[in-house]
């Protein structure tokens, strides 16, 4: 972010998506009004920080999820508090965090997403801003890892999604290896995880206080705005 502004973006605008709060990021630019941080991430997981009370100089909009938390519970937060505190804050450049360890499949948090959320929100920064970095983050099951990240790279240039991946893919992921922490038993992945780019929509009904706290967001965003 810095090399960004280094190099002619004077507001950036930092979105997080990754299961753990960007406590680091927060504590680097909290007080510049020329950046604006929104991070989602879930309530109680490490490193506990992130209350959607902590404001910054009130440029940081945080957002805890519940367990849980899935693809439509996402798209209603893309839709009434990332994009329109992007737009409104009219940056130079975007930086997406896109931090895989939210999917169902990860070991290291109690999200429900599917690949499909980040591409989504991807999708809805792309036009906000002439230029948008898209990071890596936590990630801690191999094959959710680079199926997500592909799917974001392809996002990114603009490829269709295959309905079934290429042998030379599949053997790729064939090829991994996991084994369960502290010495665990090896994991034999389902052939979707191998064959597949694109998960399946993971959605529901709404996931208790996640409305309320869009809309709690979106007030302090309209009086911010």
């Amino acid at each position: 972010m810095l090399g960004l502004r280094r190099h002619g973006a004077r507001r950036v605008a930092y979105v997080d998506i990754d299961a753990h709060h960007c406590d680091g990021v927060e504590h680097a630019f909290r007080d510049d009004p020329e950046v604006l941080l929104v991070s989602t991430h879930e309530e109680g997981r490490w490193p506990r920080t992130g209350a959607i009370t902590e404001w910054g100089a009130g440029n940081v909009f945080n957002l805890p999820v519940p367990r849980g938390f899935h693809d439509d519970d996402m798209a209603r937060v893309r839709e009434g508090v990332i994009l329109p505190a992007v737009a409104a804050f009219r940056p130079d450049a975007i930086v997406m965090q896109s931090g895989s360890d939210g999917v169902l499949e990860d070991p290291q948090s109690r999200l429900a997403l599917s690949n499909n959320a980040h591409a989504g929100v991807l999708e809805g920064l792309r036009p906000l801003a002439p230029r948008l970095m898209v990071l890596g983050g936590g990630g801690y099951n191999p094959w959710a890892v680079g199926r997500c990240w592909t799917r974001l790279w392809g996002a990114l240039t603009r490829q269709e999604v295959p309905e079934r991946l290429p042998a030379e893919a599949e053997a790729v992921l064939r090829g991994l290896r996991w084994q369960r922490r502290g010495g665990g038993s090896w994991v034999t992945p389902p052939e979707e995880w191998v064959t597949t780019l694109a998960d399946p929509w993971r959605g529901g009904g709404p996931t208790e206080g996640v409305a309320e706290r869009v809309e709690f967001l979106a007030a302090r965003l309209r009086a911010w705005a």
